[in-house]
């Protein structure tokens, strides 16, 4: 028998247009579940009225997502699953009874109490951490909605091994009731990059937003470093996410000529970023899965990032690319100088990075695990 068409709701406080990666990932595998029959609906951040918004939206975008589940019910026309992000599942998942009894998925992108402590553990280790104020509000505010939301859903997709296997260590949450999901990359990247020339490496990219988890801490001395070595070495920033200003300002003067801050509009514009760019660096301290990682792995760009999160699922450390600690400055700077020193081995991770990109992260692909997960928590509806 097929199954009948469902009706979901994808529920996260991010902007509806795709520019970023939340948006992105959760647009484009829903594309898929669209393509497969079903409805899907979205709630985000423009849904939620602008004096409810802000430091408000802890409390304001959750409300707002029951009351809305709770209204189609109402009509008539209750949601058979709702997808919402970690931070926006409390009111959710404490009263189905009145909003039509949906299947409530979490999706973590990057499971939240874990990435408090990895922040608390920075302030211990003497770098830049969440302030007093912060520690008292965060936790009172966003935190206990997450660990409610993981709590009480009746499935969850989060986004590298690390956090299914803390969910399990922390919540008691079992494997089968977890689904690991993937970004991907569109084929626009591959097809930018697909006379890329290896034997030049001089433009370093960063794409990500410009923010202590992306490890911006460590990117910087780490290109001062290389800054000085290699005089014609570039680094390009891509969607920051912040004034320009506030990216060079880190940079000592001497090189903030050498840093050029973009922000593409069009995913063809982003592919071309990619494929005009020689190496790409990732630092993160903390990740689901980074959206850019597959980017740069179609562009076929030789690739340094960290051990950990997402990253160390899918980059295989010498084959598609380089992994280095979080919080090393130094391992990024000596990594990097490889690949700079090697064009070989810049063909290598390249080109392998690529095929392995091609093969498993297409979005195609990666919303396969997703509609199962769908067809199997509603089966009985």
């Amino acid at each position: 028998m097929t199954p009948r068409p469902l009706r979901i709701l994808v529920a996260h406080n991010v902007p509806r247009a795709r520019t970023g990666g939340m948006s992105r990932l959760m647009g484009f595998i829903h594309d898929r579940v669209v393509q497969a029959g079903h409805r899907v609906d979205y709630f985000c951040s423009e849904d939620v009225p602008r004096q409810l918004n802000g430091r408000w939206a802890r409390f304001t975008f959750p409300a707002l997502v029951w009351r809305h589940t709770r209204a189609a019910a109402r009509r008539g026309e209750p949601y058979d699953l709702v997808n919402v992000h970690e931070p926006s599942g409390a009111a959710l998942v404490l009263d189905k009874r009145t909003t039509g009894k949906p299947v409530v998925v979490v999706t973590s992108h990057g499971v939240e109490r874990r990435a408090w402590e990895l922040a608390l553990e920075d302030v211990r280790l003497g770098r830049d951490g969440p302030g007093w104020k912060s520690r008292l509000v965060f936790p009172l505010t966003r935190l206990w909605q997450a660990d409610l939301s993981l709590r009480r859903a009746d499935h969850i997709f989060c986004l590298n091994d690390q956090d299914r296997d803390y969910l399990a260590a922390r919540y008691g949450i079992p494997h089968r009731q977890v689904t690991r999901i993937f970004p991907a990359a569109d084929a626009a990247y591959a097809a930018a990059a697909a006379d890329r020339d290896y034997t030049r490496a001089a433009r370093l990219l960063f794409a990500a937003t410009w923010r202590k988890n992306k490890g911006i801490e460590d990117l910087v001395p780490a290109f001062v470093t290389l800054a000085a070595r290699h005089p014609s070495l570039e680094l390009t920033v891509l969607g920051a996410g912040v004034p320009h200003e506030t990216v060079w300002a880190a940079f000592p003067e001497a090189i903030r000529h050498r840093i050029r801050c973009i922000q593409t509009r069009t995913e063809a514009e982003t592919a071309a970023a990619f494929a005009e760019a020689d190496l790409f660096v990732l630092p993160s301290l903390f990740e689901g899965t980074p959206l850019t990682l597959m980017e740069a792995m179609a562009s076929g760009l030789p690739t340094v990032t960290t051990a950990t999160a997402g990253m160390k699922d899918v980059i295989r450390d010498g084959a598609t690319g380089l992994l280095v600690p979080i919080r090393s400055p130094e391992a990024i700077a000596a990594a990097l100088e490889r690949l700079l020193q090697g064009p070989t081995v810049r063909a290598s991770l390249g080109h392998a990075a690529r095929t392995e990109a091609l093969r498993r992260y297409t979005w195609g692909q990666v919303a396969v695990p997703v509609l199962e997960a769908y067809q199997k928590l509603c089966r009985n509806l």
